[in-house]
């Protein structure tokens, strides 16, 4: 069941001249008070009166609040760490806008399904932090977003959360399963599509292989969303499939914009543009930044 989330400024059934900021996040791998420090350093680029209204989180969050929940988290063993996430649920660390995540290959997913996400009616992990569940669908800020979580199984999809569950596994738990790739194709008329892993198509090489799943391009393809948005790869990237302007952000570290990016969503026609982060004294980064969707999806059509 779907749910809608209403945005700080009151929903109007008359969506004339209405555009909603909203953050899109990278991966943060349990970096909670650096997200909310890149939050406060992407606010400086905000137009004039403007605000974010909702920040959107690509997966590989791990708010992990103590050991037991670390141990549900796989991971090499160098990179098994303890986030700082309770200080969110205590409030010491703030983000100045609800937070909506999907998980990744890397989460505290025992404690993630239990929680169920939103759309099934879970509360928020802490104050203002919002898991979205595994797969389907939410409106915030007026916004319809399809979502994805988990990364595909190379030996095989299985068919269901059950068949996951009796594996017992705390590495099955990262794949998404057929029901719900089958939940998400279901869905009509979305503005984004939310999943970790990168669609197929974006010519990237990852050691040896071309990245990306070719499900997740199909879903962009049936869907057909005026933008989407990806993780995994620690790696902020964008391109376009189908005519579906193709955002992946990178991760923690890599700052504004290639981890934190403010995007504008206009409601009466339907499109996403990436604001310019532009540092006035950087004309590098001025050139570099300036690419836009539209000339993305031209050079690949």
């Amino acid at each position: 069941m779907e749910q809608e989330f209403a945005s700080p400024v009151a929903d109007s059934d008359d969506s004339r001249g209405r555009r909603t900021i909203f953050a899109v996040v990278g991966d943060v791998h349990g970096r909670w008070e650096e997200l909310a420090g890149e939050l406060d350093r992407v606010r400086e680029f905000l137009p004039a009166g403007q605000r974010i209204e909702a920040i959107l989180q690509v997966g590989d969050a791990e708010p992990t609040r103590d050991a037991v929940e670390l141990e549900e988290v796989f991971a090499k063993p160098e990179r098994h760490r303890l986030s700082d996430f309770r200080l969110v649920v205590d409030r010491d660390i703030k983000f100045g806008a609800p937070l909506y995540f999907i998980g990744g290959n890397h989460e505290p997913w025992a404690t993630l399904d239990r929680n169920g996400g939103v759309g099934s009616g879970g509360e928020p992990i802490a104050p203002g932090v919002y898991f979205l569940g595994r797969a389907g669908s939410i409106t915030i800020a007026g916004i319809h977003i399809a979502f994805l979580s988990g990364i595909a199984r190379a030996d095989g999809m299985l068919g269901n959360a059950a068949e996951r569950r009796e594996l017992n596994s705390i590495k099955e738990n990262n794949y998404y399963c057929a029901d719900e790739l089958r939940a998400v194709r279901a869905l009509e008329s979305v503005d984004i599509l939310l999943t970790h892993e990168w669609p197929t198509g974006s010519g990237f090489v990852h050691k040896t292989s071309l990245v990306g799943d070719e499900r997740v391009r199909e879903l962009l393809t049936l869907l057909k969303p005026c933008a989407s948005f990806h993780g995994h790869y620690h790696r902020a990237d964008q391109f376009c499939i189908d005519g579906v302007p193709v955002y992946a952000r990178g991760r923690y570290g890599q700052g504004v914009p290639e981890w934190v990016a403010l995007f504008e969503f206009d409601h009466q026609t339907r499109t996403i543009t990436q604001l310019q982060h532009l540092d006035p004294v950087s004309p590098s980064s001025r050139a570099r930044d300036a690419r836009g969707t539209e000339s993305a999806c031209r050079s690949s059509a």
